[in-house]
């Protein structure tokens, strides 16, 4: 399959994009919020572990998610949480590297664990420094040498119900009324755009039905390995997460594939610079990861959501 130019700038600047950050990705997977599921369990608990002893608990967590705005949208759902809390313990990575390599901290802020811009300080001495090929050869030879880096991922446009997981309907919870309309879709007696209007006259805080175009980035949250690999047509589901519970249908599907030399050769030179960073950062992510024994408590990280449903 050859892309027009508007298709290849458009599948490769959503395919080399996080999914975090893609299309409003975490909206399709928003759970309790993360304050509410706090307050349910004891904030002490360690969700991270470093080899020298120290943790990160759900109070660190929920005193850094009141800092950073940015993340809170993320950070509602398991694999949301587990992407912020890595994103905390490399923070505080980078602060001990930093410590150890002698780096001045700013005055006044030498007690404070996760301090971003100090972070930001010692990771720019730690990251390669990235240029782009010198000529069209040693651009060719780039493309040669790194097909990972034009390889689009699976895209899907997909459609989605999402209700409250205490809610019932015609007697039934959420999950369990769910199972029987998607039994009742796959056997065509219903539409699944008539399911998802009828799941809007019950919740409508979120969108339902069409949620249009998304990239499925296998290596990233377990929902969107199992849709990545789901064919058109087919359904997901139901899914229970948090405080919802959710059905996924695939209307349509673009597999991955790999981008030709002529599709992509004005865009190396940017992109060569872009998996350079993109690379050195998960370098510098696992060596420091490695050399302070960070572990995250994936046990723990799934409490927060599973106490929280107990509750309800």
């Amino acid at each position: 399959m050859r892309l027009s130019a508007f298709e290849y700038v458009y599948f490769l600047n959503i395919a080399m994009s996080h999914f975090s950050q893609n299309l409003n990705w975490p909206r399709a997977f928003v759970a309790v919020a993360l304050a509410v599921v706090v307050s349910t369990a004891g904030a002490g608990e360690a969700l991270v572990r470093f080899a020298n002893g120290e943790t990160i608990t759900k109070d660190d967590l929920s005193v850094y998610l009141d800092r950073r705005v940015d993340l809170r949208s993320t950070s509602r759902n398991v694999w949301g949480v587990q992407t912020t809390l890595r994103e905390m313990a490399l923070v505080r990575a980078l602060a001990l590297e930093g410590a150890a390599m002698g780096q001045p901290r700013e005055e006044g802020k030498e007690a404070q664990r996760f301090d971003d811009v100090y972070a930001q300080a010692v990771y720019t001495k730690l990251a390669p420094t990235c240029k782009p090929p010198a000529d069209e050869t040693a651009a060719r030879q780039f493309f040669k040498d790194h097909p990972q880096a034009f390889r689009v991922p699976p895209m899907a446009r997909l459609s989605r119900v999402i209700l409250p997981a205490s809610e019932s309907l015609e007697g039934e919870p959420a999950a369990a009324w769910l199972m029987k309309q998607a039994q009742a879709v796959a056997s065509g007696a219903k539409s699944f755009d008539d399911l998802a209007k009828q799941a809007e006259s019950v919740y409508k805080l979120d969108a339902q039905g069409d949620l249009g175009w998304v990239t499925l980035f296998e290596e990233d949250a377990s929902v969107l390995r199992v849709l990545a690999t789901t064919k058109q047509g087919e359904m997901v589901g139901p899914i229970r997460e948090g405080d919802f519970a959710y059905l996924f249908k695939v209307d349509e599907k673009r597999e991955s594939h790999q981008l030709a030399w002529g599709d992509v050769a004005v865009s190396v030179p940017t992109r060569a610079v872009t998996y350079c960073r993109q690379e050195g950062s998960k370098k510098v992510r696992e060596d420091l990861f490695k050399k302070y024994g960070v572990e995250l408590d994936g046990a723990a990280i799934r409490a927060l959501f599973s106490k929280q449903s107990a509750a309800n």
